[in-house]
């Protein structure tokens, strides 16, 4: 999928993720390390995810079908499980080969301002070409190559992670033609209507602009999610209860009591990736101890890890600390 060594260029929120990968290396014993390792694994398909999922789904199946493009935009703000949602489904489909991995879903990323160069270069990278960069003498070239991979493969979607950065700006919209877009939406449209692959974009807010800032691309997309943070309400609830009892091997009973769920709520803000951290890093503070069972002295171990002695907000397992 998304490869880590070509198509990096992390934001903020990532970063903190790497910070927080070292320190746990530094911090913790192997067999801690191990006993945590499940946790990123660990999926709950609450409605709004299996929305999006069932959205993806369907611009697979018809992608190349219909005689129409087809194209998804998945957007929302960081850490709410919208890269998730792609790995979710590429995992769920057949593999047609034991060995090999598949071509007709792949993922690619891209980089602030990206161009149709860095597009067509992270395409022909995931179908093995050994490209290194695309210059203006060569990206026609590479686009035709891009195409016939892509048939050859019979590519039924391409999943473009940080879709934003693809985007013009809305500012430059009010001073030229609305239909005009950048290079790489240009390039994708193309894609689209040439090799009749689906698209899904996926990025933060910003996407939700894409009918003022390119419209082209936009009129080809027939589907459009959004993922938010949680409420705290009975989908939050549901959502924190399945994932705390797929943490096998560890007792995590503590936060379903009282008003330990709500506190819950509060730590993470509601946001996915914020509530896999923070209980990635409860269970790191069980298995250190050898236990299996959470008590609350790990729930403030674990904040303080997280959140730091600067938090926002007062740790609600202070009594323990």
């Amino acid at each position: 999928m998304v490869d880590p060594a070509t198509d990096v260029d992390l934001n903020e929120y990532e970063m903190e993720d790497r910070r927080t990968l070292v320190r746990r290396y530094t911090t913790y014993s192997a067999e801690a390390l191990r006993a945590a390792l499940p946790i990123d694994d660990v999926f709950v398909a609450h409605p709004a995810f299996m929305n999006a999922v069932n959205a993806v789904s369907r611009v697979y199946e018809l992608a190349g079908k219909t005689g129409m493009p087809q194209g998804i935009c998945l957007e929302g703000p960081f850490g709410t499980g919208k890269t998730s949602v792609l790995k979710y489904f590429a995992a769920s489909l057949p593999q047609d080969d034991l060995f090999l991995p598949r071509h007709d879903v792949i993922g690619i990323r891209a980089k602030k301002s990206s161009s149709a160069g860095h597009i067509v270069s992270s395409i022909l990278r995931k179908h093995g070409y050994p490209i290194r960069r695309t210059g203006y003498d060569t990206l026609e070239p590479r686009i035709h190559v891009a195409k016939e991979a892509i048939r050859h493969k019979q590519g039924r979607l391409l999943w473009i992670d940080e879709a934003s950065n693809i985007l013009g700006s809305a500012s430059r919209r009010t001073t030229s033609h609305m239909e005009e877009g950048t290079s790489a939406t240009d390039l994708i449209c193309e894609l689209m209507d040439e090799t009749g692959i689906g698209i899904a974009l996926v990025g933060t807010e910003r996407l939700s602009e894409l009918e003022k800032t390119e419209s082209a691309l936009a009129s080809r997309l027939t589907a459009h999610e959004r993922l938010d943070n949680f409420e705290f309400d009975a989908t939050f609830v549901a959502f924190a209860t399945s994932f705390l009892k797929q943490c096998e091997g560890f007792d995590f009973s503590f936060f379903l009591f009282g008003e330990q769920m709500r506190n819950l709520h509060r730590v993470t803000r509601g946001n996915a990736r914020t509530f896999k951290r923070f209980i990635t890093e409860c269970d790191l503070c069980v298995a250190e101890r050898g236990a299996r069972t959470l008590i609350e002295a790990d729930a403030a171990k674990a904040f303080r890890a997280i959140f730091g002695s600067t938090a926002s907000m007062p740790c609600p397992y202070a009594s323990a600390a």
